[in-house]
């Protein structure tokens, strides 16, 4: 009981760290990679038009003419079918070629020449599929192709719980021998160089798995809100604690065990969290793995005497949980 109070009476600087730490985030401008990034511009990289191809959808607009205006998806050949004017070849051309020919074809059978407009409505030709731990999975096309962090942002951004570190970029049919590559894209986020990350092809498809077990470290028993938490949230024994909740009031913090698994080797480490608090001994707070399980018991007389410090461990709580969640809007 002692020693969860001194825990608690201990909290309160460290909230104080966070609300310091919130305001250096917030100075610093830093985008989490939960954000998404601004999608692709629609011209082409190397300011060459863009061509169209069969899937795409271009808009006709025929002044003064709606029997020949309207939107045409381009079949498998290549060619579209307007009315009046009957089958265009339209793949490959850019859409000012495709309005000069519509404007010479309209002339024919409309002598008042009226002016004519194509654009791409859809860019379907160059279909991108985005899988997994994102917002909005599903199929995506673009003008100009993408990088796999502008098609990741394009479907909504990453999960929460997305793995950055181990994307796939799995390449289309007829790719010429391109193998599937492991892309490391939360290190190029961190450094600010998504720029220089693989650009896609039509039809490849990017995978953002989910954050496995090992990112993450477990804790369970006598904590508020016990589960997982990402392992860059708890490199260590106090900070995970204390970003799930604290302590109960009836944990036992000179018996926290840490379960580390090392193949099928299972070690407990035994620690005396007390200790860092009384006495600032650092064995006290070890630095965690990821996959770590942190328990902390509970202490095997309940009494009332053992909560009675509930209503200011729930403030402490409360406090701490108001400062993440702050975090995370600035973040946002």
């Amino acid at each position: 009981m002692m020693a969860t109070r001194r825990f608690l009476d201990r909290a309160a600087p460290l909230v104080a760290a966070f609300l310091l730490l919130l305001g250096a985030e917030s100075a610093q401008g830093q985008t989490p990679s939960s954000h998404a990034a601004e999608p692709p511009s629609r011209p082409s990289q190397d300011n060459q038009p863009y061509r169209v191809g069969a899937g795409d959808v271009i808009r006709v607009d025929v002044a003064g003419r709606t029997d020949v205006s309207g939107s045409f998806t381009v079949a498998e050949d290549g060619t579209v079918t307007i009315p009046v004017v009957g089958s265009v070849r339209v793949q490959g051309r850019t859409a000012n070629e495709v309005r000069s020919d519509l404007s010479r074809r309209v002339s024919l059978f409309d002598r008042s020449s009226p002016g004519v407009t194509v654009t791409v409505a859809e860019y379907k030709s160059r279909k991108i599929f985005v899988l997994g731990a994102v917002l909005l999975p599903g199929i995506y096309a673009f003008a100009e192709m993408p990088t796999v962090w502008d098609a990741i942002a394009e479907a909504g951004g990453p999960l929460d719980d997305a793995n950055l570190e181990a994307v796939e970029l799995i390449p289309g049919e007829g790719t010429d021998g391109r193998r599937t590559q492991v892309i490391d894209i939360g290190s190029a986020i961190r450094e600010t160089r998504t720029d220089a990350l693989p650009r896609l092809r039509p039809g490849d498809t990017v995978r953002v798995p989910r954050g496995s077990i090992a990112s993450t470290v477990q804790l369970m028993g006598a904590i508020m809100h016990p589960g997982s938490l990402p392992f860059d949230q708890a490199h260590d024994l106090v900070t995970a604690v204390v970003r799930s909740g604290g302590p109960t009031g009836d944990a036992e913090l000179d018996k926290v065990q840490i379960i580390r698994t090392n193949g099928q080797k299972i070690t407990r480490i035994k620690v005396n969290l007390d200790r860092y608090f009384e006495k600032g001994d650092q064995a006290g707070n070890p630095r965690l793995q990821p996959g770590d399980t942190v328990f902390l018991p509970h202490s095997a007389g309940n009494g009332v005497s053992a909560f009675a410090y509930v209503g200011f461990a729930t403030a402490i709580v409360g406090l701490v949980t108001s400062v993440f969640i702050l975090m995370d809007n600035n973040r946002n």
